[in-house]
């Protein structure tokens, strides 16, 4: 069969961005709206309910299985960064095969199949027989491949998802890897002071240990939060939320005994700046030894108490600046490579470990992780 037979076919559409790619579903979907459409305006298919099955697509409501999978609709979207190979991490989907099967639709949609899957093997075990056995369709429309009884068709998609998939795997395998360097040499993403000359601060740095204290006079209101923080956000020409953010997390610093030496950290860090000329950021970001520096202790100042790798098991610690000394951290271009394992170091623990920590010393999952 090719689209030039189809005529008045039950057609649902897949949306999903993998992990890794920019972009959402919803740019994916507006990007193939036109196509779809012009499906319909040929007689290829019927109109679809514009309703879309599964998570917000502007990305604003939080997805629950029962109410959000109990849509009526034919836009069926996983959402973004969902992986491409896990596939029990893939409710939207599941649905949308069992609804399939059911005999609602005759032909499922995509952008293009790794949409679907990456993992041939994986799909085929999940919903062979929707196109071998039942006679449905899954259709690609950017190179107009499809899944059907043809089977041909399927050792074509066979072949490119399986040398596709291998090649994505490589991909991730050197991302981790480059992660792992950079984790060892100090940098991991994560929330850090705005240092002297920053332009977040207009230049002026912050003084965390004022904004500490403020905190410290205001209290906690019953439900945990900073008292007066509007108007000691202000004092920073800040609003409630930074204050409040970083208060809290300076609490937890406090209660994970690394506070005092973080501090004395931030000033020794933010002292260099000025020593050096940073007064300005386009002259202090430019310096190779401020920039080095900040690099290097990115990890500290971002998990002072250190951190549990997002989605793994791994507590990584990373060396306090102060007590490695400043002057080499910044002048010194082979002193952390000299010290792998003893500048960052890490170790793995067990459940009963992870659940322990404190959110301080947690990776949000939505930043680099290793798995």
């Amino acid at each position: 069969m090719t689209v030039e037979d189809w005529k008045d076919l039950n057609a649902a559409v897949y949306l999903r961005r993998s992990q890794g790619e920019t972009g959402s579903t919803k740019e994916q979907l507006k990007r193939i709206e036109k196509k779809i459409q012009k499906l319909v305006k040929e007689g290829k298919i019927k109109p679809l309910n514009p309703a879309i099955v599964g998570r917000d697509i502007n990305g604003k409501i939080k997805f629950k299985a029962e109410r959000d999978l109990a849509i009526i609709g034919d836009y069926f979207n996983e959402g973004n960064g969902m992986s491409g190979f896990k596939f029990e991490e893939r409710p939207v989907l599941v649905k949308l095969l069992d609804e399939t099967r059911s005999g609602k639709y005759d032909v499922i949609i995509v952008e293009s199949m790794n949409r679907v899957a990456r993992d041939f093997a994986g799909l085929a075990h999940l919903a062979l027989p929707v196109w071998r056995q039942e006679g449905k369709i899954i259709y690609s429309l950017m190179d107009g491949m499809m899944l059907d009884e043809n089977r041909i068709n399927e050792a074509i998609i066979n072949s490119q998802m399986t040398w596709g998939g291998i090649g994505k795997l490589e991909e991730i395998a050197k991302g981790k890897e480059a992660l792992k360097g950079k984790i060892a040499l100090g940098y991991l993403a994560g929330s850090t002071p705005e240092w002297i000359g920053a332009k977040s601060s207009g230049g002026r740095g912050i003084d965390y240990r004022k904004l500490f204290a403020l905190g410290q006079a205001a209290g906690l209101n019953e439900v945990g939060n900073l008292n007066d923080q509007t108007a000691i956000g202000s004092m920073f020409k800040k609003d409630n939320k930074w204050a409040n953010l970083w208060y809290l997390k300076m609490l937890q610093y406090e209660k994970a005994g690394v506070l005092v030496e973080w501090l004395e950290n931030v000033d020794s860090v933010n002292n260099f700046i000025v020593e050096n000329g940073g007064e300005y950021p386009r002259r202090f970001f430019n310096t190779k030894p401020t920039k080095l520096l900040l690099d290097r202790t990115r990890g500290y100042f971002g998990y002072p108490a250190g951190v549990n790798l997002a989605g793994t098991r791994t507590f990584v610690k990373f060396g306090s600046p102060l007590k490695w000394g400043i002057e080499k951290l910044a002048n010194d271009k082979d002193f952390v490579k000299n010290r792998i394992n003893t500048f960052v170091t890490t170790k793995e623990l067990s459940p009963a470990q992870v659940g322990k920590l404190s959110i301080i010393q947690t990776q949000p999952r939505a930043r680099g992780k290793l798995v």
